[in-house]
């Protein structure tokens, strides 16, 4: 690579210290570029022979806890531009902190994306698996992304162009998103803060969002919620190692200290295999699984 690239660059560095799971290996190199040129930069003067991941908050990702040959692109700290036009559009860079750009909309009297108040993570991740609620999506106010591809090109995609589907942004993993413009709307600051208050305290109260966990395990099937068929299952409270199903909320899994990558998989595994022989329902991952030498 060439080290005149723009940004913070750390050698075997390890990446349970970002991980919402506290969960994850050393990397050969982690990279923070300052901004997507500096990003651009690091990709044109890249090796080809080591793989490049680019991840974000880190807070739907259970990684391997061994050490990984690999470059991570890291744009949680960075990537934070918010720009509102008069057309009711707004573009915002991929490492903003959904719940910052909800605070920022609200003192605006901006309505967008205030329904996924309280949900970890940073827009550019939100966009890859089109994260949301029942009800809403965060593609259902996408208007376009912006990324860049493994060779530093500009790539500017249209909505339509992308065909989302449920927890997935169906956007190419050989594509880091820079930024996305989303469609707003014109509310009150009353209004939107008082959304806000609704959901905030709904998740605190039903969901495990402050221990080390990373959210939704498994997705919801066509006509079921997940959480429910595991609790019938018979899985609440239960454990592998320091890894457990959480009585708050069974399709959350908790690091109660010490997990490993294989107690969570493994747990994973066991949860999977007792909702198919009640319910006779394969679940879906809906967090995803970094792991290599496979």
């Amino acid at each position: 690579m060439n080290n005149s690239s723009k940004g913070d660059i750390f050698q075997n560095f390890a990446l349970k210290d970002l991980s919402s799971f506290k969960i994850g290996g050393r990397c050969k190199l982690f990279f923070s570029p300052y901004n997507p040129d500096d990003l651009r930069d690091f990709l044109k003067n890249q090796s080809g022979n080591i793989p490049t991941i680019c991840l974000g908050h880190m807070s739907n990702v259970l990684i391997s806890d061994e050490d990984i040959e690999a470059n991570i692109i890291c744009t949680r700290d960075t990537f934070q531009d918010i720009r509102f036009f008069e057309n009711n559009n707004v573009k915002v860079e991929s490492g903003v902190p959904l719940n910052k750009f909800v605070h920022v909309c609200s003192l605006q009297g901006i309505s967008c994306l205030e329904q996924m108040y309280c949900i970890p993570g940073t827009i550019g991740g939100a966009l890859f698996m089109n994260a949301g609620t029942p009800i809403f999506e965060i593609f259902d106010v996408v208007v376009s992304i912006e990324c860049v591809d493994m060779r530093g090109n500009i790539i500017s995609i249209n909505r339509d162009e992308l065909k989302p589907a449920y927890r997935s942004g169906n956007i190419p993993k050989d594509l880091i998103i820079t930024s996305c413009i989303l469609r707003t709307s014109e509310s009150s600051v009353a209004t939107v803060q008082k959304t806000m208050d609704e959901i905030g305290r709904k998740r605190l109260s039903t969901q495990p969002i402050s221990m080390a966990t990373c959210g939704s395990t498994f997705k919801n099937p066509d006509g079921y919620k997940a959480w429910q068929l595991i609790d019938s299952a018979g899985c609440r409270g239960m454990s592998v190692g320091e890894a457990y199903v959480s009585d708050l909320h069974c399709n959350f899994i908790i690091n109660n200290g010490n997990a490993t990558f294989q107690d969570v998989k493994t747990l994973m595994r066991l949860i999977k295999e007792k909702v198919l022989e009640k319910h006779g329902i394969m679940l879906k991952e809906e967090i995803q699984i970094i792991e290599f030498g496979d």
